[in-house]
């Protein structure tokens, strides 16, 4: 075998389709989905290159940047330098272009990679994954959503569509603002409560339902918070070079506002948090607090 094709995943065979992996998992784990499309989304999200030394476990609004920057740099020696015209993708996302290195080849999911239930249990390299603060997550989830509206961008498009009829968002009026944030909320609530919380948007879907640890099974969890000390125990476990410029890994900065009103002023927001991430605040160990 040569070394590219130690490197790269190649073509699946065009006359016989690859394994399905999603029935032998929801076999395994009979009540963990409440559905095949929930299964597949959590298959699809976990990514690793072929050499199988290691895989992270997508998780919108949560430091995904970050890492696969790293892990980009780690794997490659180089940084990612590579990119595309916010005008060409309909994606608001400055890094848009590194979350297609799925698309190259270059990583992979079960999917990509054959088919095979080992490379969602029993994963032989290290098992990554990052969170964050549920109340952070959610105010930046909010202005990642009103930046769509902003740009005029394709992405989230039926969900901003869906606010505007069924939560009374007035993208003109309430974007960045206060009540927005409450209309937004309010929206998740009652979208989980008819639907599940399965059916949320990756960048507002609970974060437990991303990386679901009793199937998954992190070997290092990041907090977003506190990037720097993941990416060195990282470097450290794969045993190679630290990037020299951590910051510079971070690139999509949010656009919430530095200085401005209180968006868990009204009452009850908090405690809406608290009860939609409820498994996020308990599985990860955030505690209840006054978002700052």
């Amino acid at each position: 075998m040569t070394d590219l094709q130690d490197r790269r995943f190649g073509a699946l065979s065009r006359t016989t389709p690859p394994p399905d992996p999603v029935p032998a998992l929801m076999a395994v784990f009979p009540e963990a989905f409440g559905s095949v499309a929930a299964a597949q989304r959590f298959v699809q999200n976990i990514w690793f290159p072929p050499s199988r030394a290691w895989r992270y476990q997508l998780n919108g609004k949560s430091g995904n940047t970050f890492v696969l920057n790293l892990m980009f740099e780690l794997e490659y020696g180089t940084p990612f330098t590579c990119r595309v015209a916010q005008g060409e993708t309909g994606n608001q996302h400055p890094d848009f272009a590194l979350f297609q290195v799925s698309q190259s080849g270059l990583w992979g999911n079960a999917f990509a990679a054959g088919g095979a239930i080992a490379d969602v249990l029993g994963f032989p390299g290290l098992t990554l994954a990052t969170v964050r603060d549920p109340y952070a997550r959610a105010l930046s989830g909010f202005f990642y959503l009103c930046r769509s509206h902003e740009l005029g961008d394709r992405r989230f498009l039926t969900e901003r569509i869906r606010m505007n009829a069924l939560a009374g968002m007035d993208w003109d009026r309430d974007a960045g603002t206060p009540q927005g944030f409450s209309r937004f909320l309010h929206y998740l609530r009652d979208s989980a409560e008819s639907f599940g919380a399965e059916d949320l948007d990756a960048h507002w879907m609970p974060q437990a339902l991303h990386i679901r640890p009793g199937i998954y099974r992190p070997d290092l969890v990041g907090r977003t918070e506190e990037l720097a000390p993941f990416a060195r125990a990282v470097a450290a476990r794969l045993d190679r070079p630290l990037p020299a410029r951590l910051e510079g890994l971070r690139r999509n900065a949010s656009s919430r506002p530095k200085e401005g009103p209180d968006f868990y002023a009204e009452p009850g927001l908090r405690a809406l948090v608290e009860t939609l991430y409820a498994a996020d605040f308990e599985l990860f160990e955030y505690p209840h607090h006054q978002p700052g």
